[in-house]
């Protein structure tokens, strides 16, 4: 009864013995399904087809409203813009007020194509359209998983055992030059001691003195160590000193050092939270470096968005929030903050204490050959605002005056800068000041420093030359159609601390193409008005698993002169890797080769050269193995675990959120690894 009524095939709905004329089509915008029903009719004997306007403009989530006479206000966004309809073109309908199909195109920049068989409106527009900006929120966001687990590597404390061995790295060397012959083992391991991590080392030769170094540590996410010191990190033993602005470089040496920052967070500098009004049925979207973050379509109590637990690291960092509406409206909000290496977090303090002996082993060993003797330092930082840190340093030895140093440091007009006032050992003033900032694509530094009297192994490089300084760095890329060449050049003038001045250049251009690449580097350098440089170019190219370089460098004195030519292969694949080179001196006129074999057997590591150059005949040969203990077993693994720990990294594109690397998920070549504030 019914197909009797009604007819089998689907365009028959409208030409039934029961058909009233009214067809519900669905509506397809970009091959997308946006309304499964969306009312029309027919107009009469004449076939025309109407729609009803108000459906229609709720399948495309346009705003709209009715004014008293009728007519129809329709706000298109991108770019946002209001269209009026008339009542006069409106017909009534069962539905609300209907718009005939063939007058669309001259009040909206749409049109409309129907398909009776397949019961479907397609929709063909240029103009943006609320509901597929909806769409491609959504798929994006799909693939987004906030709640998925992230791998998370925490501080691990020492185990309470007084003495436990969690790694070593065993190496022994023989070697022969000019008639001598040496041989040489060292033995560097990791574990704990009296519950504090240790690392120490033990080396040997037939000749020279044995030396054995220590040092005792540890590390806490939390500042909770030594009690009302509140420190997260102590190290005893062989320790390394921070440097201090005009008063004194790093030394490292026997001591003691006590610290409240958090090494470990690497440039990480503080965790904010970003928020802003959310009107209701809206939703934010958080963005960083081009890249989709988080989402939100829930305010708080408020009204606004939350995004916490945002990270602060060294450098610029970019921000931005995008606010998108029910039909269409979107606006963003910007966050920009550009943070230096000596700057912290709002209202944060911390300080490092100690004392060191610099250049003198904490067991037994050879000293350098300019020891500093012992020194004490304290440095400490404070985060006066978002865009300034104030700094104090002070430095105590038993034969000099007290040294101290105030310095600020902070951004200024989307530039950082840095100004130093000192009382150096001497007694005298002494003061610095650094500008850095970015222009177009050239990175700018720009030093003046005053570096007062003091003198010694222990005052900073420059301080020991200069007594007065200024210096301009200067870096960026050159474009050069599809490539860019990285340059860097370099300008310092001062006054000599033995008399006189001197002024130095250098300049830097490298070449990369892809499979080979070029550099060059200029030095010039006047002292007491004699010009003296250095100048080199050097090539480098692959074929196959062999890396070819090539060099040549060049001197001036009394003139420019060729100083002498180097070549070089090397083969590398997943064993090991071998390496030729031949090198030419001009000063002799001799000519120097050499091979080297890095091999892996096993668990064993072969490192075996042999040459000849200028000293005669050399040859070497080692042979080192890293050990690890898992689970009360010793395994190997590749050297150098003890000193600095190794990681495997597998970088891929994580699809299902899941943390693991499942068959399917791409991944991801050259990504970065920020080691100790390095991109390695």
């Amino acid at each position: 009864m019914f197909d009797q009524l009604f007819g089998v095939d689907p365009a028959s709905e409208r030409t039934g013995k029961a058909s009233d004329g009214l067809a519900l089509p669905a509506l397809i915008v970009a091959g997308k399904r946006v309304s499964d029903a969306l009312a029309m009719r027919d107009l009469g004997a004449s076939g025309q087809k109407c729609f009803v306007l108000d459906a229609f403009l709720d399948a495309l989530e346009l705003a709209h409203s009715t004014a008293g006479d009728g007519s129809i206000a329709i706000t298109l966004p991108q770019p946002e813009r209001q269209i009026r309809i008339a009542a006069s073109v409106l017909l009534p309908g069962p539905g609300g007020a209907c718009l005939p199909m063939a007058d669309l195109p001259r009040h909206l920049p749409m049109r409309l194509a129907y398909d009776a068989v397949a019961q479907s409106l397609a929709l063909t527009t240029d103009t943006a359209l609320p509901v597929l900006m909806r769409l491609e929120r959504a798929e994006r966001q799909a693939r987004l998983h906030p709640d998925a687990a992230r791998a998370a590597f925490p501080l691990l404390p020492p185990p309470a055992a007084r003495f436990a061995l969690w790694s070593a790295d065993v190496a022994l060397a023989l070697n022969s030059q000019a008639g001598t012959h040496d041989a040489g083992a060292n033995v560097l391991a990791s574990g704990a001691l009296f519950g504090l991590a240790a690392r120490a080392g033990l080396s040997a030769a037939n000749r020279g003195v044995p030396s054995f170094g220590l040092t005792l540590s540890e590390a806490r996410d939390t500042p909770d160590l030594l009690g009302p010191l509140h420190a997260r990190s102590l190290q005893l033993g062989d320790v390394a000193s921070p440097a201090q602005p005009l008063i004194a470089q790093g030394l490292s040496g026997r001591g003691l050092v006590i610290s409240s920052r958090p090494g470990w967070r690497a440039d990480l500098v503080d965790e904010i939270t970003l928020s802003g009004p959310l009107p209701p049925g809206w939703e934010a979207e958080l963005w960083n470096e081009g890249r989709l973050v988080a989402v939100t379509r829930d305010a708080d109590a408020s009204g606004n968005f939350r995004f916490a637990g945002v990270p602060l690291r060294l450098g610029d960092n970019v921000w931005q929030v995008r606010l998108f509406g029910p039909h269409g409206e979107a606006t963003t909000q910007d966050f920009n903050r550009l943070i230096g290496t000596e700057m912290n977090a709002e209202n944060e303090i911390d300080y490092a204490i100690g004392f060191v002996d610099g250049g003198t082993p904490f067991i037994v060993g050879q000293a350098t050959a300019l020891p500093t003797g012992m020194a004490g330092f304290a440095t400490i930082g404070w985060g006066v605002s978002r865009a300034l840190t104030a700094r104090i340093d002070v430095r105590a030895t038993a034969s000099d005056n007290p040294a101290l140093a105030l310095g600020l440091n902070g951004t200024l007009a989307g530039g950082l800068f840095a100004a130093t006032l000192a009382r150096d050992a001497s007694g005298a003033p002494a003061g610095a000041a650094r500008l850095a900032r970015r222009v177009g694509s050239t990175d700018l530094i720009l030093d003046l420093a005053s570096n007062g009297r003091a003198a010694g192994p222990s005052v900073p490089a420059l301080s020991r030359q200069f007594s007065s300084l200024a210096a301009l760095k200067a870096r960026g890329q050159l474009a050069l159609g599809r490539y860019s060449l990285p340059w860097q050049i370099a300008l310092q003038a001062g006054d000599l601390r033995a008399g006189g001045t001197a002024s130095d250049l250098a300049a830097r251009l490298a070449v990369p193409m892809g499979r080979w690449q070029a550099s060059a580097a200029l030095g010039l350098s006047q002292r007491a008005g004699t010009l003296q440089g250095m100048a080199s170019v050097a090539a480098s190219a692959s074929l196959g698993r062999w890396r070819l370089r090539a060099g040549i460098d060049a001197a001036k004195a009394a003139s420019w002169q060729l100083s002498g030519t180097s070549l070089s292969a090397t083969r590398s694949s997943s064993r090991g890797s071998l390496g030729i080179d031949v090198d030419w001196q001009a000063s002799s006129g001799r000519i120097g080769a050499g091979v080297s074999l890095n091999r892996r057997l096993g668990p064993f590591n072969l490192a075996a050269s042999a040459g000849q150059g200028a000293s005669g005949w050399r040859a070497g040969l080692g042979l080192s193995v890293g050990l690890f203990n898992a689970g009360n077993r010793w395994q190997t693994a590749p050297t150098g675990l003890a000193r600095s720990g190794a990681v495997l990294a597998d970088l891929f594109m994580d699809d299902d959120g899941d943390g693991r690397h499942d068959r399917g998920e791409a991944a991801v070549a050259g990504g970065r690894l920020i080691v100790d504030n390095s991109l390695r």
